[in-house]
């Protein structure tokens, strides 16, 4: 190949290869966790009918032993922190407006 079609086979750099494939493992680590998260709050909360708080201890449940098993990394916890907060202040809130009504 000449210049203009780009770097013959072998002479790619691969550290940005491995680096990309890392990242999107990490993504889909993350997506797939949170899936899991999400379907425990709503089927434990809406479908089953345990009620919020159940799915809420579900959810940090989940994520915590995803935080331990997969060492998912400080950002990790931060996220889920916050996240279990403005789920449970979200949760008060509406269960509030529920009993006002």
């Amino acid at each position: 190949m000449d210049a203009t079609h780009g770097p013959d086979h072998g002479e790619m750099d691969l550290a940005a290869h491995r680096a990309m494939f890392s990242g999107f493992l990490k993504a889909t680590e993350w997506a797939c966790v949170f899936l899991a998260m999400v379907l425990a709050l709503v089927v434990l909360a809406f479908a089953v009918g345990l009620g919020w708080w159940t799915g809420l201890i579900a959810w940090a449940v989940v994520g915590v032993a995803a935080g331990f098993f997969l060492n998912m990394g400080g950002v990790w916890w931060a996220v889920l922190a916050l996240s279990t907060v403005l789920l449970a202040v979200g949760g008060a809130i509406t269960m509030a407006l529920i009993g006002a009504g």
